[in-house]
């Protein structure tokens, strides 16, 4: 069975999850990158549930027939999905002083139905909602390797070579095939 990341509140009022990312990152997260991990980590939950996997990676117990003819559905097509109201409802919050995230239902019948299929409360146990430890670290590693190539994109051509001023001089002399040969020779060390 899968680990969970960080903390997971699954109740009738509240089903949330908060994750501390210092653990995946390895260092301090900025603003953007735990926007960035909440909005990757609900895609992820997303379609997860709509490829009809748990939490765990098993498949969903099947759907009753006669709620999958409703549905207009095969028993074994589950999805979680019938208006969208649910997954809809997915939100995260991080807080600036803090390497935490969290994501969470917002509304109260969405959380009631979300805390059903997760528990199996008032139907068949459908564990879907929350990120495992290893889904964690492949967004934070996504976003360390998006951080490195914002960096690349942003290094210009002097920061390349070292140089304070880059002339129409210089621009002439060094061809695409010498910048290429400088580029070459530069190993980027990414801890990831």
């Amino acid at each position: 069975m899968a680990t969970l990341a960080g903390k997971k509140v699954i109740t009738v009022s509240e089903v949330s999850q908060e994750i501390d990312l210092k653990r995946y990152l390895k260092r301090d997260a900025t603003d953007s990158e735990k926007q960035a991990f909440i909005e990757v980590a609900i895609e992820r939950i997303n379609n997860r549930t709509l490829d009809g996997k748990t939490i765990h990676g098993g498949k969903f117990k099947k759907y009753s027939k006669e709620y999958a003819a409703e549905k207009g559905v095969t028993p074994s097509s589950v999805d979680l999905f019938l208006k969208g109201g649910m997954l809809g409802a997915l939100e995260g919050e991080f807080d600036t002083n803090t390497n935490k995230i969290s994501i969470e239902i917002e509304g109260e019948l969405e959380v009631k139905k979300g805390f059903n299929h997760h528990t199996g409360d008032t139907q068949k146990k459908r564990p879907w909602f929350g990120i495992t430890t290893k889904e964690a670290q492949e967004i934070a590693n996504s976003i360390k390797q998006e951080d490195v190539q914002e960096q690349l994109e942003e290094t210009s051509l002097a920061d390349i070579l070292g140089v304070q001023r880059i002339t129409d001089e210089t621009t002439e002399i060094i061809t695409e095939e010498t910048l290429a040969s400088i580029i070459s020779g530069i190993t980027l060390e990414i801890d990831l």
